[in-house]
């Protein structure tokens, strides 16, 4: 209940247990995470998905945000807390990458039942468009959702991945999982790769898609061209679900690139993209195409084209980058981020986890190093990596 003041006492005379509450009241919310078809990725999903949820609810919502498993008759839950709108925090809640659903914890004559509450629909596409197409090395689908994620919280532009405004960037993309995965976030992604195979089957992929779906859409490959140089080739494709969200100006965009990453400047331009996503290669199954060959050491192929990313990346932006730490170990790729102008703000091992003998997968999170809050996000990143993962006992 608020407080109104007497009419002749000035509010800041108030005793302090009389000022009405700043702000909304705390919000609990209980967050069933779904299975993963990967099982080693989840194994490792819970300790992941906290340090997700406190990045980019507590980026999202502007509040902090705690985030602790707790046990539930035998089944793990992930209850997240904060001072925010309970229609705010369920949506942003509904775009973390191992949602499946919400609860909210109600006190019930001394006994806390669970009441339902139904995730936003922040997806325009149906989850086919991420899991038809399987090959070896594909990227699981909830851990490139995650790397959009922490990307789009650490650059100030984040509110653009709820609007479907947000400029992404895969300059690695391979068959496309990341595009996949920001379509159906309702993004307009671009993504590059030298691989020819890649790009043709990730065209052919999406064009059926496209065309199964019923989606009103259009297409065209042509030639990759820049000051009269052919650089590769390029597919272009715009999509609506229907007429009606094709009237409503719903209409998202997607390029497809096949050139070299270290040409990307030239042809989208400088400080235009608001956050780069990309799951580097990791010297183990395969490597990362040069101009002239295969390379396969990761670092080598970072040093060649994070000054080209920088160009590319807005001064607000953020990266996310996958990096296997047994062909590149952290501290050395953090070296070399950091001669190429960026600031890491994941710490080191935070978001690590095995995927199989042969990869020792992490995340570097990086900003530019005039990102306007590039000593706050690495604070932030540092406290968290000290603080203790809480699990409440059943």
């Amino acid at each position: 209940m608020n407080v109104e003041p007497a009419q002749d006492m000035p509010v800041q005379d108030l005793p302090a247990q009389d000022l009405p509450a700043q702000g909304p009241p705390e919000q609990r919310l209980l967050m069933l995470r779904a299975p993963s078809a990967n099982r080693v990725y989840a194994a490792a999903s819970a300790p992941l998905a906290l340090r997700e949820a406190e990045r980019v609810l507590g980026a999202h919502l502007g509040v902090p945000v705690t985030a602790r498993v707790r046990e539930i008759a035998g089944v793990e839950h992930l209850e997240l807390c904060g001072r925010a709108p309970r229609e705010a925090m369920v949506r942003v809640a509904s775009t973390l990458s191992s949602a499946m659903a919400l609860f909210a914890p109600v006190d019930l004559t001394g006994h806390e039942l669970l009441e339902p509450v139904a995730l936003a629909d922040v997806c325009r596409h149906p989850s086919d468009l991420e899991t038809t197409l399987r090959y070896p090395g594909k990227t699981n689908e909830q851990f490139t959702a995650l790397l959009i994620n922490l990307a789009s919280a650490a650059s100030e532009r984040r509110a653009g991945l709820l609007d479907g405004s947000l400029a992404l960037l895969d300059p690695m993309c391979g068959r496309g999982t990341t595009l996949s995965r920001a379509l159906r976030l309702g993004l307009s992604p671009v993504g590059a790769d030298v691989d020819k195979a890649d790009h043709d089957a990730y065209r052919a992929f999406l064009t059926t898609w496209m065309r199964t779906h019923r989606l009103k859409h259009t297409s065209a490959s042509t030639r990759l061209t820049v000051d009269g140089r052919v650089l590769g080739s390029r597919f272009d494709a715009e999509l609506a679900r229907d007429k009606a969200a094709q009237r409503a100006g719903e209409v998202q965009t997607l390029s497809l690139l096949r050139c070299d990453a270290g040409e990307l400047a030239r042809v989208l331009g400088r400080g235009r993209t608001d956050v780069i996503v990309t799951d580097l290669p990791y010297g183990v199954q395969h490597g990362s195409h040069g101009p002239d060959s295969l390379d396969r050491s990761p670092l080598a192929a970072l040093s060649r084209v994070l000054p080209v990313w920088r160009e590319l990346l807005r001064r607000d932006g953020a990266m996310a980058l996958a990096i296997n730490r047994r062909t590149a170990p952290f501290d050395q790729a953090v070296a070399r981020l950091a001669d190429a102008g960026f600031t890491t703000v994941s710490a080191d091992g935070e978001f690590r986890h095995r995927v199989d003998q042969s990869i020792d997968r992490d995340v570097l999170v990086a900003v530019r190093t005039d990102h306007p809050r590039a000593a706050e996000l690495r604070e932030e990143s540092e406290r968290a990596a000290a603080r203790p993962s809480e699990r409440i006992a059943p």
